[in-house]
């Protein structure tokens, strides 16, 4: 089947261009193609035509890649507007937990600083027995906010190589002493 319409469609344009051959019509386009003068001014008014149809889709495409760059624009200054609306929400949250960590630090330093007045008042060597069991820096916060004589009394009560590890600890934290 397949070769029967192959040899139908060769025979087709043998035939075909054997009676354009013999009709002469190849000698009537070679001798219009020869002829320039009486063809040209029409082929001139086409390229203008042309010229002017391509200037018109390119004026076209123009047209839509500034609508499409417009359309851009004003996506990205509403993306910009939704950014800094959640940025001030960011910076509002921010300060919420810094206001809200600066009362904890306060409540800490306030109850440091009660711990501390409490351990004071008791007998040094049972604030240094309860001290020993705690860890070292919790003892050092509560020892920075007690008065200097009643911890040094403390310090004296607790076991030696502790209370050399502490004051060490001491001196380096001093620099961070509120």
């Amino acid at each position: 089947m397949r070769s029967v319409v192959l040899f139908g469609t060769l025979s087709f344009f043998v035939i075909f261009s054997a009676t354009f051959f013999l009709t002469g019509v190849f000698k009537g386009l070679k001798t219009a193609w020869t002829q320039k003068e009486s063809v040209e001014p029409l082929a001139q008014g086409q390229d203008l035509g042309l010229e002017r149809q391509s200037l018109q889709a390119k004026t076209a495409e123009i047209a839509r890649r500034e609508a499409r760059l417009t359309d851009q624009e004003d996506a990205i200054e509403l993306e910009k507007a939704v950014l800094a609306e959640e940025f001030n929400k960011i910076k509002s949250m921010r300060e919420t937990i810094e206001g809200a960590a600066g009362q904890v630090e306060a409540t800490q330093q306030k109850s440091l600083r009660k711990l501390g007045k409490m351990y004071e008042a008791m007998p040094p060597k049972d604030a240094a027995s309860i001290l020993s069991g705690m860890d070292m820096t919790e003892v050092l916060d509560i020892l920075r906010n007690m008065q200097e004589r009643p911890a040094a009394k403390i310090m004296a009560a607790l076991d030696p190589s502790r209370a050399a590890v502490r004051s060490s600890m001491m001196r380096v934290r001093q620099g961070e002493a509120p």
